[in-house]
């Protein structure tokens, strides 16, 4: 791996974003559940056990015994306490010493914004590449985090060339580009530019999240090129295991077109109220934990690391917010086999190419139906199950045992 290159110092934290909306979530949620506490001691009301690890038990003595005023005080000085606790985790990782140190990766090709990274350029020539497409809303280097916690340094130490398409935030050129400009006009030029300059490798291509949707897409235009198609943690049944609240509030289309005319583009601060909706509760829980960590230990620096990154968001454009909303969240058209790029549909099926297919354990931003309902359209797909969520498939401490391990085998033995 390339000499890493340190950046300027960096604006200061201000996540875990929108931080408003994570304090006050945390607020109502302790207020509602201890004024519901006396009910639930009784039997007459279940504790909901997504609010602390360890459910009700959590809370101590106070969900065990007392009542009458001295007892409500206590459980208000109880809640007060939770909340403090969150709040200290946040100063704590808004003054940790942590900064990323970004790999200095060569550029292979650029367009606009968009930047193909050679991860590995001391690669033999007939090394197996893989194309490794992210997701448009977050960014890139979730796939190399940090040392020790890189899944492409990881498929460089086993012989593998990564090649990571950065999409960073969108410019001018990219300002009113659809999801077939992405495809067309970054996704499958890179690929040309990848079989161009290592043409005696097997070339792979792999999307994570949204970018193994696109990959697909990509494939599809691209097959005659390719080796296999890897898909990890990527949607396509839209409508699996969506709840009706979700429906709904996607299925706004004048809500979300106000949005986007006013913005021209779906903005960082409300992909992360989306994203915080799937887990209200997740901010206490983990800033509470992280106050009680070590500040010098490597568990915090890693819990930085990826707070940093979760942080760190791309706004939407305008067209491709839309036709998320519309075509996928809306009509569900992946799955229907009514999705277009360029006027032609999409097709799985199309794809002959041997296929990976990651589906995690648990996984509540992709829910493993509607990754598994692209395994079942492709013909030729296998599919591994990571022991871990969405992220901790990729950064996570099991990920080495888990995702990486099956992603390194099958490049190398495809």
């Amino acid at each position: 791996m390339n000499e890493q290159t340190k950046k300027a110092d960096p604006p200061p934290r201000m996540g875990p974003r929108p931080l408003a909306l994570h304090l006050g979530l945390a607020t109502t949620s302790i207020a509602r559940h201890l004024a519901g506490l006396p009910m639930a001691k009784e039997g007459s009301l279940p504790w909901p056990p997504e609010l602390l690890t360890g459910g009700a038990e959590a809370l101590g003595p106070l969900s065990q015994a007392g009542s009458g005023a001295e007892y409500l005080e206590n459980l208000g000085r109880q809640g007060s306490s939770l909340v403090q606790e969150m709040i200290d985790g946040i100063r704590q990782y808004h003054r940790h010493p942590y900064q990323r140190v970004t790999p200095d990766h060569p550029v292979l090709w650029q367009s606009g914004t968009t930047k193909l990274l050679d991860c590995h350029p001391s690669a033999d020539d007939a090394a197996p590449t893989v194309l490794l497409v992210p997701s448009l809303v977050n960014r890139a280097y979730i796939l190399d985090l940090m040392p020790g916690r890189s899944l492409v340094a990881h498929l460089a130490e086993q012989g593998v060339r990564p090649l990571l398409l950065d999409w960073d935030a969108p410019g001018e050129q990219e300002r009113d580009y659809t999801l077939a400009d992405y495809i067309l006009r970054r996704i499958c030029p890179a690929l040309d530019v990848a079989r161009e300059m290592f043409p005696a490798s097997d070339l792979h291509l792999a999307g994570y999240c949204m970018g193994g949707t696109l990959a697909l897409a990509a494939a599809e235009q691209r097959q005659e090129k390719l080796k296999s198609f890897i898909a990890l943690a990527s949607p396509w049944d839209f409508h699996a295991d969506l709840d009706e609240h979700a429906k709904t509030l996607l299925g706004q289309t004048d809500l979300w077109s106000n949005v986007l005319n006013g913005f021209g583009e779906l903005p960082v601060d409300l992909l992360q109220t989306l994203f915080t909706s799937l887990d209200p509760n997740l901010g206490l829980r983990k800033f509470s934990m992280f106050s009680k960590m070590d500040m010098t230990s490597e568990r915090a620096t890693e819990f930085v690391a990826l707070e940093d990154w979760l942080n760190d968001g791309i706004p939407l454009v305008r067209n491709v917010a839309a036709e998320c909303f519309r075509s996928w969240y809306g009509d569900n058209a992946p799955k229907q086999g009514q999705w277009k790029i360029d006027g032609q549909v999409v097709s799985p099926a199309e794809v002959t190419l041997p296929a990976l297919i990651a589906v995690p354990k648990t996984d509540k931003i992709v829910p493993r139906p509607s990754a598994l309902g692209l395994a079942e359209m492709l013909p030729n797909a296998t599919v591994v199950t990571p022991p871990s969520g969405h992220i901790g498939m990729i950064t996570s401490r099991q990920a080495k045992a888990g995702l990486w391990q099956d992603l390194s085998h099958w490049i190398l033995s495809c």
